[in-house]
């Protein structure tokens, strides 16, 4: 009996096999992609829900930058996760193209079997099997950037504008109190001049 067709039935169940381990493996891809993609949205939701409370705050810009690291924190965790899908993905397109190169055509009815053929070296990976730069989450990170930065620079303005009113709110204060004391000391003056004329008067009487 030639090798080849008492060999099928196992190459076949080693397709099988491979075939149901790839299925397995892109679908936990998919589901860390869906897991790293849920991490985001609760960083930037939790961002987003952090900053006007930091607003309320005595130190507005520290309350910001710490929950600005808690996103960086969670987005760090949402990119190892993707980098682990994205090496799922990798490693299955390898193993589609070793798996071409190593399954021959069936030979025709009657024909002599071809001999068995090794398999080719594992050549690098080729550019169109390379990770390429997501260029949406790329131009997402500038514009997260970019609003990160104008959101400190109107924090800023809005410190400026809070230290503004309350040196307004001190220099009213103390002219208010300069002016009680101003009245204060008028008083006191009239009420010791009362008092002065009323001696006077009694020194007078006594004579």
């Amino acid at each position: 009996m030639p090798m080849i067709p008492r060999l099928l039935p196992l190459l076949l169940a080693v397709a099988a096999a491979t075939t149901g381990a790839a299925e397995a493996d892109l679908e936990h891809a998919a589901r860390l992609r869906d897991e790293a993609k849920a991490l985001r949205e609760q960083a930037d939701d939790a961002l987003r829900r952090a900053e006007p409370a930091c607003y309320e705050r005595f130190l507005v810009n520290r309350c910001i930058a710490k929950a600005k690291e808690a996103r960086l924190e969670t987005i760090r965790k949402a990119r190892t996760i993707e980098a682990e899908a994205s090496r799922l993905e990798l490693a299955e397109k390898q193993r589609q193209a070793a798996l071409r190169g190593t399954m021959p055509p069936a030979p025709p009815s009657g024909a002599p079997a071809p001999l068995p053929v090794a398999p080719p070296p594992a050549a690098p990976p080729s550019a169109d099997t390379q990770i390429a730069p997501d260029s949406a989450a790329e131009a997402t990170r500038r514009e997260r950037d970019a609003q990160a930065a104008r959101d400190a620079a109107t924090a800023r303005d809005r410190q400026r504008e809070q230290d503004a009113e309350k040196a307004r709110e001190r220099a009213k204060a103390e002219a208010e109190a300069a002016k009680r004391a101003e009245d204060a000391a008028r008083d006191r003056a009239r009420y010791d001049e009362r008092i002065r004329k009323r001696e006077q008067e009694k020194a007078r009487d006594g004579k």
